[in-house]
């Protein structure tokens, strides 16, 4: 018997996503190159290296921008952006259950309120990240905004620490998205989730 199936993520949810993920696990790489090319032999050269890396960083800012015009013109945006008073009551009956805690959590709607602050959260770290990039990438033209944020040493410890950052929550992500069940990481590929197929039992408040 065929399931039938209902749409999760339109082909640009999945391009953006897609594209977003890639430039961001290539700029974690060969950022661990070039801060420790000793460390972290990923790459042939240091050239390599950075012309990977400045290439994915226009990757991302394009991704990054085209993603909030399609949330904006979409409507997307309310599945996405975490809201601090309602969504933070909803923490802890989703923690509850990912503790192993409880069997089971209300429906949240597209996204839990956790996805929905990792996805806050991945915004504002991306903004950070391709300001300070660029800083670090063309500081002579930035001297003033780099003053602003401390200098070229504060710049580039905000830029290395964000980087740590995304390793952690794009560990936490994949676990989440496995914990809600294996349809819910085939529709980031196909677009579609069965129509039966529920995760939460009922609509929280």
């Amino acid at each position: 018997m065929i399931k039938k199936m209902k749409e999760r993520h339109s082909i640009w949810i999945r391009i953006f996503h897609w594209t977003n993920m890639i430039a961001i696990i290539m700029l974690i790489l060969t950022g661990f190159y070039i801060h420790a090319p000793q460390s972290f032999k990923l790459f042939s050269s240091m050239d390599t290296a950075r012309t990977i890396h400045f290439a994915m960083a226009y990757v991302l800012t394009f991704g990054v921008i085209g993603r909030v015009y399609y949330a904006i013109v979409a409507k997307d945006a309310k599945n996405i952006v975490y809201r601090p008073i309602e969504d933070t009551k909803k923490l802890p009956s989703m923690l509850k259950y990912y503790l192993f805690l409880a069997d089971d959590h209300p429906y949240y709607g597209k996204y839990n309120p956790g996805q929905k602050g990792m996805y806050t959260a991945w915004l504002v770290m991306a903004i950070l990240m391709i300001i300070t990039g660029f800083i670090l990438y063309k500081p002579h033209l930035f001297l003033g905004l780099s003053g602003l944020l401390g200098g070229f040493l504060v710049v580039r410890i905000i830029h290395y620490a964000i980087n740590w950052l995304f390793v952690i929550t794009i560990m936490v992500h994949v676990y989440l998205d496995i914990a809600e069940g294996i349809p819910f990481l085939k529709s980031m590929f196909t677009g579609k989730i069965p129509e039966d197929f529920h995760h939460g039992y009922h609509e929280e408040s």
